[in-house]
């Protein structure tokens, strides 16, 4: 039986995925790299060290993190929770599940969307990128959130919104719930990188009957 949900956050809970899309793009023109936003798009999930070993030369890349975190810092009060998140996130709440983030964005970040998403008091926990040595798509995220909650995998389930979750997720036993609201992965991606079931977002997730009927939707 399920006691514990591990939510990614950006694309998963929170409307944020392109707001980071085009903190990287700026980033990148800044330092006379400009790299297309859909290639930026598909490496959103993964931690930023992979990110940026894809996308740009070693040598930019202190630089463009940087940029990066000034910029999202200015653009992140455009990001929202995701229809149905707040509403999802308190209903297993009061199911007496444990809700824990894991996630591959700073530290610096989360306290912002903690607070959009009302969660505070809802929340066991959560882990971020400072608190492992490899981020997603490494399953250290993961196997920390695991040994904090003191859960096996067998007890446990992921949301997620990237391959980079389900692949993350996949390293340490766990199984993921894909949604498509991240915007970089169809449905037919997602579920042949192992999602054993994709929903449209948060809201669909919610009205499914989550987490007693995972597995009926496909």
């Amino acid at each position: 039986m399920i006691q514990a949900v591990i939510f990614d956050v950006d694309g998963t809970l929170m409307d944020t995925n392109y707001l980071h899309v085009e903190a990287w793009a700026r980033a990148f023109m800044t330092v006379n790299n400009p790299v297309p936003r859909s290639e930026i798009h598909y490496q959103i999930g993964k931690g930023s060290d992979l990110m940026l070993g894809a996308l740009l030369r070693e040598e930019l890349h202190q630089q463009a993190n940087e940029l990066h975190s000034q910029i999202f810092g200015e653009l992140k009060h455009h990001g929202c929770p995701l229809p149905g998140a707040k509403e999802l996130i308190k209903t297993l709440s009061l199911q007496g599940l444990e809700i824990w983030l894991a996630t591959s964005a700073k530290s610096e970040e989360l306290e912002h969307h903690v607070q959009a998403l009302e969660a505070k008091d809802k929340l066991a926990g959560l882990v971020s990128s400072d608190d492992v040595d490899n981020a997603k798509p490494a399953p250290d995220i993961f196997q920390q959130t695991l040994e904090r909650a003191g859960r096996s995998p067998q007890e446990s389930i992921v949301v997620g919104d990237t391959i980079w979750d389900i692949q993350s997720a996949q390293g340490c036993g766990l199984q993921t719930v894909a949604v498509l609201t991240g915007g970089a992965f169809s449905r037919q991606e997602l579920q042949e990188a192992g999602a054993i079931a994709v929903y449209k977002g948060c809201a669909e997730l919610l009205e499914s009957g989550f987490p007693n009927a995972i597995g009926t939707k496909k």
